[in-house]
């Protein structure tokens, strides 16, 4: 059985081209604003034009075939009310830009090869965030695959890659995406994609997509003209909010749950990170976010696999997260930003990468109990503010958010050291949480991860230029480079790993092998685990008691230009990791930006 089967499509439910038999398709787009709506389609310069029928539902309907076969690759466009051309606002995928053709996908041209992949189980899952055009000298889906048995011999299982949604220009962080069911061709093909899907699951690695719910990008957005996709009732910081609680929301949400499935059913990825879940406004009684959950669990039914379906939240609600026999659908998990950001906090005091304080070692220490900061933020909340289920947040040291909000884009060990980053590292890989590493972060790659875009429109590209340089503006002074310029991008690239730190490479190596063995023991889970931290001299324990068998992740972190002097331990234990360059066993000293891994059995 094929999702498709368990959710079915006509005229009247159907976003986008629909295959019903070799040559024959039916377009369909909800379009309720034109009194008209004609579909185009291109062959070897020749326009054909092909009047839609519209519905009582809006939609807007034709089937081709009989007298005009339609085949892969196909161009085809709209024209509204007689004299505007417009792309699909469902489209697969675009012939060129953002504002021209679209292009027929026949999911059924490509075969797969790994026809058994059952996926990677939640409690495995060591995550590495990557934008396609940056990881790669190529910059492709193709290009991609040539790394991933590094990734591989690193330990990760599961990669997590930027958004792919068709956007304005040749480069773009992903976020101004206006083609929601499409796929960037500045990349690669669709075919290419899933090649790189084929690719992962070959090499035991799961893939997950990160899509953007709670906005459209600026330019190429046509989707006003055709009917009420979004609503007045809510505002986002991007522009529009989606209409999911408005008049005619069913088929705006409809769209939506169609999107999450088409990712999994016809691209077979293994789980969707949607973006800033805090601004998918939606008043109804059950949100969007919920339903996509719903989505998730029958999928998970019908196909078998391991899917994962992960927020990022600033709201920390745990009706969202499925964690307890209280929810038992929702986010699988949720990004935590807060221990991250409180030790940046420690990193760089003062350097508030986003709109939040944070408080150094206070809150680091705060934030490894509890998951979440909740005290400070009204806004983040758990219930009777007790410890959540660890394992339910994706953790990490740095992702593109805190690398490209920084003006220069400054990865973590630019802003403290090498040796700070080292031992920040042993306390979130060696954590119950989900480890997520940022690209490049294992070689503590030199290169910056700066904010890039491109767009055609001049009033875009000024609002991107104001709009960057009032973001944070306590950073004015700090010189940066135009997200609008190429070398924005060119300058992202990570590089070879031989080209970076290969000692640090190593480390990380060993902290997810030993996370690994650890977990796969029973050990390393947050049942076992209580936090000892002490702000005043930067120490932080992490311990794990089980059965007479104590582990101690011990780590010291101190600010650059500090020069502090060892704090003594009365410890005991065979020391399992340590970044000292002989790996000696603990002598009783820590010095600052130390790290040792100790095992204790009684």
């Amino acid at each position: 059985m094929q999702p498709s089967d368990l959710f079915p499509v006509n005229a009247a439910t159907h976003f986008g081209p629909r295959k019903i038999a070799p040559g024959k398709w039916q377009f369909n787009v909800w379009a309720p604003k034109p009194e008209r709506l004609d579909l185009l389609v291109k062959r070897a310069e020749e326009v054909k034009i092909f009047p839609m029928e519209k519905l009582a539902s809006g939609f807007c309907t034709v089937t081709l075939g009989d007298q005009t076969p339609i085949r892969n690759g196909d161009q085809y466009c709209f024209l509204v009310d007689g004299k505007d051309r417009r792309p699909d606002v469902t489209a697969r995928a675009y012939a060129g830009d953002v504002h021209g053709w679209c292009c027929i996908v026949d999911h059924d041209d490509y075969s797969w090869k790994e026809r058994d992949w059952q996926g990677i189980i939640k409690d495995e899952l060591v995550i590495y965030e990557l934008h396609i055009g940056i990881f790669t000298e190529a910059g492709t889906y193709l290009g991609a695959i040539e790394r991933l048995p590094e990734l591989v011999e690193l330990g990760i299982t599961a990669i997590e890659i930027l958004p792919i949604a068709q956007t304005p220009g040749r480069w773009n962080w992903g976020y101004d995406g206006v083609g929601l069911f499409s796929v960037e061709n500045t990349y690669g093909t669709p075919n290419e994609l899933k090649q790189l899907v084929d690719a992962c699951h070959q090499h035991g690695v799961a893939i997950i997509l990160d899509v953007v719910y709670n906005h459209l990008g600026p330019e190429g957005n046509y989707l006003s003209e055709f009917g009420p996709y979004f609503t007045q009732k809510h505002h986002t910081p991007w522009g529009s909010a989606w209409n999911f609680d408005d008049t005619h929301n069913h088929h705006v949400r409809d769209m939506m749950l169609q999107n999450a499935t088409m990712w999994i059913e016809d691209f077979r990825f293994d789980g969707l990170r949607l973006d800033a879940v805090h601004f998918m406004f939606d008043d109804s009684p059950t949100p969007l976010a919920i339903d996509v959950g719903h989505r998730f669990d029958v999928l998970r039914g019908l196909t078998g696999r391991h899917l994962h379906l992960i927020g990022e939240t600033n709201v920390h609600n745990s009706a969202l997260v499925k964690s307890s026999s209280a929810h038992k659908t929702g986010f699988d998990a949720v990004w935590s930003d807060c221990l991250m950001h409180s030790l940046l906090g420690i990193a760089q005091p003062g350097l508030d990468l986003c709109h939040r304080q944070h408080h150094g070692a206070v809150d680091a220490a705060r934030a490894l109990h509890q998951g979440f900061l909740y005290e400070d933020y009204p806004y983040q909340r758990h219930d009777l503010g007790q410890r959540a289920d660890l394992h339910s947040f994706v953790v990490g040291l740095q992702n593109h958010d805190t690398v490209g909000n920084h003006p220069q884009g400054r990865r973590l060990k630019q802003l403290a050291s090498r040796e700070f980053q080292g031992a920040a590292a042993a306390l979130y890989l060696l954590y119950p949480a989900i480890p997520m590493l940022f690209m490049g972060e294992e070689f503590a790659c030199e290169n910056p991860f700066l904010f890039f875009v491109e767009f055609g429109d001049p009033r875009v590209c000024d609002a991107v230029e104001k709009g960057r340089a009032s973001e944070f503006p306590e950073m004015l002074k700090m010189v940066g480079v135009s997200p609008l310029a190429p070398e924005a991008f060119s300058r992202s690239k990570i590089g070879a790993r031989t080209d970076g730190d290969i000692p640090m490479w190593t480390w990380y190596q060993s902290l997810i092998g030993l996370r690994k063995r650890l977990r796969g023991e029973g050990l390393l889970y947050s049942e076992h685990m209580s936090v000892d931290a002490h702000a005043e001299t930067g120490v932080f324990q992490l311990l794990y008691t089980r059965n007479r068998e104590t582990l101690r992740v011990l780590v010291r972190l101190a600010e650059p230009m500090v020069n502090a002097e060892p704090v003594s331990l009365d410890l005991t234990g065979e020391t399992l990791l340590s970044t000292r360059a002989n790996h000696d066993a603990f002598d009783g000293l820590l010095r600052p930006n130390e790290a040792f891994v100790l095992l204790e059995k009684g």
